[in-house]
């Protein structure tokens, strides 16, 4: 922190641009309202970390080669954290093919999230938030049935519009992670995507 001449406290932003590259829009939405929670001092949205939304994953793949070429040679030092669902991919090979396409277009600082399987599968590892913004979703009577006890493994759009009948994906990813408890949720990729964000930004 510094004093202006108001004697008012200015947060000193890092001197370096943070770009999200993210398949949809309902990405952007989602961590609009979670990265304010974990970004490190000097990080801010909007300031120097920018939320990028594709449309789907043809759109943010062919528009990698690009935005890799122009952060490696940008003004400021700059980083690209690449989040993508997984869907029926291979997880692994679908990080590698990420990371393939960055080492051959520049050499920017890289980080790759799959989502496992999609987006929804994060709201899945805390019930209790779905429940707050769709009341009918009751987590108590869900979270401890055999086929949650590992969240990533299954289809969550299907699964809540299986069971909420007015589940909207915009709607969803503007309120769920009001909700969201980060020390809370069980999906194992949502915690890769706490820890990996931090630390990258720490380095």
């Amino acid at each position: 922190m510094s004093l202006n001449s108001n004697n008012t406290t200015e947060t000193e932003y890092k001197n370096e641009q943070i770009e999200f590259l993210l398949e949809e829009p309902s990405m952007e939405n989602f961590l609009k309202e979670i990265l304010p929670r974990i970004l490190p001092p000097g990080y801010a949205i909007g300031v120097n970390c920018f939320l990028r939304p594709h449309q789907g994953k043809s759109d943010l793949k062919k528009s990698i080669p690009r935005k890799i070429r122009t952060f490696s040679n940008f003004y400021i030092p700059a980083k690209v954290i690449i989040i993508q669902d997984q869907d029926s991919s291979d997880c692994k090979e679908l990080k590698q093919q990420l990371l393939n396409i960055c080492s051959e277009n520049g050499t920017c600082p890289v980080l790759i999230r799959i989502s496992c399987r999609e987006l929804e599968n994060w709201y899945l590892g805390e019930m209790e938030a779905i429940e707050k913004v769709y009341p009918s979703f009751k987590a108590k009577s869900r979270k401890y049935k055999a086929k949650y006890r590992n969240v990533d493994k299954l289809l969550g759009s299907v699964e809540l519009s299986k069971a909420i009948s007015t589940f909207q994906k915009g709607y969803a990813s503007k309120n769920i992670p009001k909700h969201l408890n980060i020390e809370k949720n069980n999906s194992t990729s949502f915690k890769h995507l706490i820890t990996g964000v931090k630390k990258f930004l720490a380095d």
